[in-house]
């Protein structure tokens, strides 16, 4: 079974995903010798030439050769190294005609300066010169260096291999399908053993703690894996260097009208504690995205038993939505954290007739801390009232000692947003028209799922009449009314203020996801305990395939280019500094702090400046960066395009 893992492994390397980097190169070259620059990449099927593509103007000098290393079908290769390729007759003068070479490896940027260029060590070959580019290296690669003997340059390290090989195995069984055979044999042929030992196991206090701590490690594994591997994006830039920045005033975690302070203070406190960095940052959603797992674990094992707990666990630890949201520096993953503590103490109160002090104590403190991550929570809890209401009356459990005790329970959470609402909401958010202008009205799709939502409410209400109290337990049957409530008053209220004032956003929507994972679970335990065993196990792998594969969460850092962008401006203008250089202008001068990078002055119309550039944020595309550039007077013919990736670039502007 292990050696033919392992002939698997060197056969379809391929499918274990996102194990290579893209690799993006761009040549500053002065226009008049552009034609007699190529590049050489070393890859597995041998060296191979790439042709730049030319992006030049009249109105200027230099010019710039872009290429992105793609082999045929467009896929990324194994690259070993890189070299430029110059015919040997000129290659001397060709080599001092460039002005500077940008590497773009992932989200690295290498740069070569003319002193640089100038210091490379070149061999003939084929009457060229072949230059070798130093320093081009996303991770090292240990072990495969030494299975394979070959280290490549775009590789994103062995523990990124060891994880996606590991999901390939189970997601693509038809590539693993000799060991899978010779699996299932070992299993067939031990389950006496394995059933003993299993037995065996059972009965030790430890089990559960074992089981959910290989869950837990599970998803933190996907959740470190690859954490910075995406450069931030404007959100994440705007709470680390803004909202959350250890350097300013502590009421700057209130000043963003579109999210409550709590999760800036504690993202403010993890910074003075553990470093002012993107690693930090982003670490502390691993955390908030594993502790997740844990609190969903034990809501479920409230509602059902142990094995639908470790059901609901395993889903939300494989979540692909979830583990992309676990990689941000953002408030989302928080609120999948407290929203499953919170649903836990709400049950519990429910539940009792006599309403203990302690338990609404806990309820309400984490309900503050919800509504003050996010104005979802504010949605959320409502929910939760108005469901309280409905059950006492529907369970006859009407006691107006516990309404009043829990109706001013809610009061103390609506007073916790006081300071926020007075300090920022209301001017910024509530009586600014502009205010997330960016969301607009429910589409189709929102206004299909609102349509679907309701139908599911009146097919749930047949159902519970007729058929779900056969297979759930009356515990269950009620938690399922209080998702099913919850789901559709979130749903539908924000679906119709966006009616007027549009707040729908589906990212949002993740603090109902763990409740969601939480009923799949329940309900294939049921199966699995009340049909055959085969169809149980087949929901679960069903479910558990859809989970993993059905949908994914795209940080929008797999886009934007902040952070290699203003590697390159600040390379760039230090290669050069005998220029007057500046740039067009700095939506965050407190993001350059943030990685560490120096400012150039901001470009003043009227000034003269040998080089302006231009960083793309804001979702600028190229057509809306040259309109933007217009308005400064630039025009278009004195621009050049350093490609970071595929989608976004840098403009180098020369007067």
């Amino acid at each position: 079974m292990g050696l033919s893992f392992v002939y698997h492994f060197r056969q379809d390397l391929g499918v274990a995903g996102e194990i290579k980097a893209p690799v993006h190169v761009n040549i500053e070259i002065d226009k008049a010798y552009m034609s007699h620059v190529s590049v050489v990449a070393a890859i597995n099927i041998g060296n191979t030439v790439f042709h730049l593509a030319q992006e030049t103007s009249n109105a200027i000098r230099s010019a710039i050769l872009y290429k992105e290393i793609r082999i045929e079908n467009q896929r990324i290769p194994f690259i070993n190294a890189l070299f430029l390729r110059i015919p040997r007759e000129s290659a001397h003068e060709v080599l001092h005609s460039i002005d500077g070479i940008s590497v773009f490896i992932g989200n690295k940027m290498f740069y070569f300066s003319r002193s640089d260029l100038a210091n490379l060590q070149g061999r003939e070959q084929d009457g060229c010169m072949l230059y070798y580019l130093p320093g081009l290296e996303y991770k090292k690669s240990v072990i495969l260096a030494k299975i394979i003997g070959m280290s490549w340059i775009n590789w994103h390290g062995d523990f990124n291999l060891a994880v996606k090989l590991a999901a390939a195995f189970f997601f693509n069984i038809k590539k693993f399908i000799i060991t899978w055979c010779f699996l299932i044999c070992f299993l067939v042929i031990c389950r006496s053993g394995i059933g003993n030992i299993y037995c065996a196991m059972k009965k030790k206090p430890f089990l559960e703690l074992f089981v959910l701590g290989l869950i837990v490690l599970a998803g933190f594994i996907l959740r470190f894996n690859g954490y910075v591997r995406y450069s931030s994006w404007l959100d994440e830039i705007h709470t680390a260097s803004i909202s959350a920045n250890p350097a300013h005033p502590f009421l700057t975690t209130f000043g963003d009208a579109g999210n409550p302070p709590f999760y800036f203070i504690l993202l403010r406190l993890w910074f003075m504690v553990f470093g002012w960095t993107e690693q930090s940052g982003r670490f502390l959603s691993v955390i908030l995205g594993s502790a997740a797992i844990v609190s969903l674990y034990f809501l479920v094992k409230l509602i059902a038993n142990k094995k639908a707990a470790c059901l609901a666990a395993l889903y939300m630890a494989v979540n692909t939505y979830l583990i992309g949201f676990s990689q941000e520096i953002r408030s989302y993953i928080l609120m999948a954290f407290l929203v499953s503590i919170a649903v836990y103490w709400f049950i519990l109160i429910i539940q009792e007739r006599e309403l203990s002090f302690i338990k609404l104590i806990w309820y309400v403190i984490l309900s503050v801390l919800l509504v003050n991550t996010h104005y979802y929570g504010v949605l959320f809890v409502m929910a939760n009232f108005l469901f309280f209401l409905f059950y006492s009356v529907r369970t006859k459990t009407f006691v107006w000692k516990k309404i009043i005790l829990f109706f001013a329970g809610n009061i103390i959470i609506a007073l916790s947003l006081l300071p926020f609402f007075i300090n920022t909401a209301l001017q910024h958010a509530l009586l600014n028209s502009g205010f997330n202008s960016w969301i607009s009205k429910p589409g189709f799709e929102l206004n299909l799922m609102a349509v679907l939502i309701f139908l599911s409410v009146l097919v749930y209400i047949y159902l519970r009449r007729t058929f779900s109290l056969k297979i759930l337990s009356a515990q269950q049957c009620h938690y399922f009314d209080y998702v099913v409530f919850v789901t559709a008053v979130v749903y539908l209220t924000a679906f119709g203020i966006s009616q007027y004032r549009p707040i729908l956003v589906t990212r949002y929507l993740i603090i109902l996801l763990p409740l969601l994972i939480s009923v799949i679970a329940i309900i294939i335990i049921n199966i699995f305990a009340n049909s055959s065993k085969l169809i149980g196990s087949l929901c679960i792998i069903f479910a558990f395939l859809w989970i993993v594969n059905g949908y994914e969460g795209n940080p929008g850092g797999r886009t934007d280019i902040y952070h290699e962008g203003q590697a390159y401006i600040n390379s760039d203008a230090e290669a050069n500094p005998q220029n007057k250089s500046a740039q067009l202008f700095d939506f965050y001068p407190e993001a350059g702090n943030f990685y560490g990078y120096k400012h150039l002055p901001v470009f003043v119309p009227g000034d003269t400046y040998d080089a302006v550039y231009f960083n793309s944020l804001l979702y600028l595309r190229h057509g809306e960066m040259y309109l933007e550039a217009a308005k400064y007077g630039i025009s278009a013919d004195r621009i050049l395009r350093i490609h970071a990736n595929e989608n976004r670039c840098i403009f180098k502007i020369f007067q």
